[in-house]
């Protein structure tokens, strides 16, 4: 059993691939694999949602681009199974937006993405912040959730909600971001907020990510992207920027071979949910077990 807020639209019973208000589920899966979903009450949601976590936080799953809902309920699942392996002892709660499920429809997820980001506070974190106010809460973005999740905060911002909704989270995680890297310099309009309401942010990067590799490539290389360049000079202090291309090349072999294991290998891997759980536990970055230091200056994952 898992449970989920939705930004879909709801018709005719059946969710689709376009915006709509806020819907609270929970979801299980049948002896077919798939994902059976019931709508909840927000309070009985929230109730069950703060069970779960039993005092030991909530992490904010933000899927990416060209997941439809079913796959995103299964990628919960494997995150949430991952992390609970390695002592994360709280809930996971996917933030299911509506992108189309299509590899050339990347145009309008973003469009879509930028259209319920702030649900993602509002109706999510602010919400639990409220019933719960010292619960722990983390965020973790995948691809284009990273854009969903930084326009988020920008956005809450913009529209002058920030002072009466709590939106502050302890870590966030942002893997194979599909954001521009040097929006996240220090001063950057559009990571400002961000950096503001977050503990700490931490970016997990590879050069040999073929799909931001693409993503750069359809920008004709104007924007280089933060999962694949990693964090400008100009970052924040406190935050960490975390090397994975050459773990990635060494066990590239243990994973199936799919197009776009090079962007989400993350989420099958332990090593990756040993480091998570260490964040999410809020280990300081320049002691973990699970790194090492670059000549960059950064940390590199190892394992």
């Amino acid at each position: 059993m898992i449970y989920a807020m939705t930004a879909r639209s709801l018709v005719a019973g059946s969710f689709t691939t376009n915006p709509g208000v806020t819907r609270y589920l929970k979801a299980d899966r049948t002896i077919t694999g798939q994902w059976s979903v019931q709508v909840m009450e927000l309070a009985t949601w929230v109730a069950e949602v703060l069970a779960a976590a039993g005092g030991n936080g909530v992490l904010l799953h933000v899927h990416g681009f060209n997941l439809e809902q079913q796959e995103t309920f299964a990628r919960h699942a494997l995150i949430a199974d991952g992390l609970k392996q390695q002592g994360f002892g709280g809930v996971v709660v996917s933030f299911d937006w509506p992108t189309n499920g299509v590899l050339f429809d990347y145009k309008s997820d973003r469009a879509d993405a930028h259209t319920v980001a702030p649900q993602l506070l509002l109706d999510g974190v602010a919400v639990l912040r409220k019933a719960a106010p010292g619960i722990k809460i983390a965020i973790m973005a995948h691809s284009m959730g990273s854009l969903v999740t930084r326009h988020a905060f920008q956005r809450v911002v913009e529209l002058g909600k920030a002072d009466s909704a709590d939106m502050t989270v302890g870590q966030v995680l942002l893997v194979a971001a599909d954001i521009a890297a040097k929006s996240m310099k220090h001063g950057a309009r559009k990571s400002a907020a961000l950096y503001a309401h977050a503990g700490r942010v931490t970016n997990y990067y590879s050069r040999a990510d073929e799909v931001l590799s693409l993503s750069q490539w359809y920008r004709l290389f104007q924007a280089q992207r933060l999962g694949f360049e990693g964090m400008p000079d100009g970052m924040p202090p406190g935050h960490a920027d975390v090397y994975v291309q050459h773990y990635y090349v060494a066990h590239m072999q243990d994973w199936p071979a799919t197009a776009s294991i090079s962007h989400n290998w993350h989420f099958l891997d332990r090593q990756f949910y040993r480091d998570a759980a260490l964040v999410l536990a809020g280990h300081p970055a320049a002691t973990m077990p699970t790194r090492t230091v670059t000549d960059q200056g950064n940390q590199a994952l190892i394992g």
